[in-house]
């Protein structure tokens, strides 16, 4: 598949695809418990940058990596002036300063591996990538130094502490819910 052809699909589809090496994978509905972890996220990313100049958006956001011509639809994503977008679609920011993702036991390995590796460490502007473990209750912080180089850190209490945003999120914040949730 082209990329517009892609483009094409993404637009006249009501699902969400996302776009790798010439194929477009249907975006699967995640668990309760990722849902619920996915918008704490998403509000506290809007709590804690409100006022300022970078803008965080949800799920529905596309992120184009013009390097490697792939698409992704990261949980989360903040992204700030200026607001680059994809020649190719309109709808797809290929500037994202951070970049999120809340792990599902499907996901966790290519989130993990070639999605930070190959397609999201290629975009010049990334300097934060979060995986959230909703099952864990950890979050692991990578905060991209160069092309080549990045810090990793896991966080099992306190608070994420996002440098290049200047932000603090709770971690209690990310769970909020999910014990009752997950309750009989």
């Amino acid at each position: 598949m082209t990329v517009e052809e892609y483009i094409a699909l993404d637009r006249s589809s009501e699902d969400r695809w996302e776009y790798v090496d010439g194929e477009a994978y249907a975006m699967a509905g995640g668990s309760t418990p990722h849902a619920l972890v996915t918008g704490n996220l998403f509000y506290e990313l809007r709590r804690a940058l409100e006022g300022k100049n970078c803008v965080p958006f949800n799920q529905a956001q596309k992120i184009a990596t013009v390097r490697t011509s792939a698409f992704h639809y990261p949980d989360a994503s903040v992204v700030c002036p200026p607001f680059a977008k994809d020649a190719r679609d309109e709808n797809a920011f290929t500037s994202p300063v951070a970049l999120f993702e809340v792990l599902s036991p499907t996901t966790a390995d290519y989130d993990r591996g070639e999605k930070f590796e190959v397609h999201y460490r290629s975009i010049d502007t990334l300097r934060e990538y979060v995986l959230v473990n909703p099952e864990r209750r950890r979050v692991e912080y990578r905060r991209v130094l160069d092309a080549e180089r990045f810090s990793s850190l896991f966080i099992v209490a306190g608070a994420l502490r996002m440098e290049v945003l200047g932000i603090e999120i709770p971690l209690d914040r990310l769970w909020t819910d999910l014990d009752r949730v997950r309750a009989p």
